[in-house]
């Protein structure tokens, strides 16, 4: 039976791969990442050498209702993403915006100065 079904490996249980657009012009990058329902306290983003993680964890509220649910089938999720950014980002002035939805990340760039100096190397 498993050999006619891909095999399919799922992280732990309520994990999911958000989707993610980047775009980038002359001043940054800009990170889009669709993560609906959650609220901006429910992400974690931190930068480490040069890796950028996102990571979301969205835990059900206990609520205690008199209501009778024929079904019930709130839970909680969790994400993580992990970018290796360019040399060219200046990790000490990224932003995040959460908006409707989506989590709008910004990494600017900086100049990265070129040698161009010319060094004529002797032959001993």
């Amino acid at each position: 039976f498993n050999h006619n079904f891909p095999e399919k490996t799922f992280g732990e249980k309520g994990s999911f791969i958000p989707s993610v657009n980047v775009t980038e012009d002359e001043k940054e990058f800009k990170l889009e990442i669709a993560v609906p329902g959650f609220e901006k306290t429910d992400f974690d983003v931190q930068v480490e050498k040069e890796f950028f993680t996102v990571s979301g964890k969205k835990e059900p509220k206990t609520e205690v209702k008199e209501k009778n649910y024929t079904r019930k089938e709130f839970s909680y999720s969790n994400f993580k993403r992990t970018f290796t950014l360019p040399e060219n980002v200046e990790t000490a002035n990224i932003s995040a915006v959460y908006e409707n939805g989506i989590l709008h990340v910004a990494l600017p760039k900086k100049e990265v100065k070129a040698d161009v100096a010319v060094k004529k190397i002797d032959i001993k």
